[in-house]
């Protein structure tokens, strides 16, 4: 009988959720038993200076709600079957990544948990993963700016999700920028791009390479050698 797998997935806002969302369902389209579920949550956040004293309240940041869900999260898989992972994905935005990253290991070997974490950060935002593959982009928006997107240089801290915008809005950032009213829009915008080029990406063809650790790490625990 083959082992039952389960992976919990935390990540920073919606638009985020609902990529990961489509990705995993391209993942385990193939697979059989194993099983996941998705956390998003209203943003970024910052660790907690003392991890083990952390407030039980949450405040929906992943960073500051970070240690609360790993011990949570890990007390309750123990009692699951199989294999279980924690998977964390956030953007690095200006964040030195290795500093970072080195923080988020910390923290977690710090809590003592029991269950496998993978921390995942996509380079600079997650829109990256989105321009990572030209063909689905253009599959979703057929009349984006094609010499902009090939100017892009992938994994580029040049403000993701704004070049994106660039590309795909008619009438560019600037005037995505005068027609919403607020945040809400933007981040309205950010779900529809997430879900529209999500729905063609192409999981073993990108060109990110924060995106193709994201996948290596699934196929690591998962025992897929693809």
């Amino acid at each position: 009988m083959e082992e039952y797998t389960h992976i919990e997935i935390l990540i920073e806002d919606r638009s985020g959720g609902i990529l990961v969302e489509q990705i995993m369902n391209k993942y385990v389209m193939d697979k059989d038993n194993i099983t996941y579920r998705i956390h998003s949550f209203k943003g970024i956040g910052k660790i907690p200076l003392n991890v083990k004293s952390m407030s039980q309240v949450k405040t929906q940041r992943l960073l500051t709600d970070l240690p609360m869900y790993l011990k949570g999260m890990s007390l309750s898989l123990e009692k699951m079957p199989g294999k279980k992972a924690i998977f964390v994905i956030l953007d690095s935005d200006d964040e030195d990544c290795v500093k970072l990253k080195t923080d988020l290991v910390q923290m977690y070997l710090t809590l003592q948990v029991s269950i496998q974490a993978y921390f995942c950060l996509a380079i600079e935002e997650m829109e990256a993963w989105l321009l990572g593959d030209s063909e689905a982009l253009l599959k979703a928006y057929p009349m984006a700016k094609r010499p902009l997107l090939q100017r892009y240089i992938q994994d580029s801290i040049v403000g993701t999700w704004e070049y994106l915008a660039d590309i795909i809005y008619k009438g560019g950032l600037q005037t995505l920028k005068r027609n919403a009213s607020s945040y809400h829009e933007i981040g309205m915008f950010k779900c529809e791009c997430a879900k529209n080029i999500g729905k063609w990406l192409d999981i073993r063809n990108n060109e990110s390479k924060s995106f193709n650790y994201f996948i290596e790490k699934l196929d690591d625990f998962c025992g897929n050698s693809t």
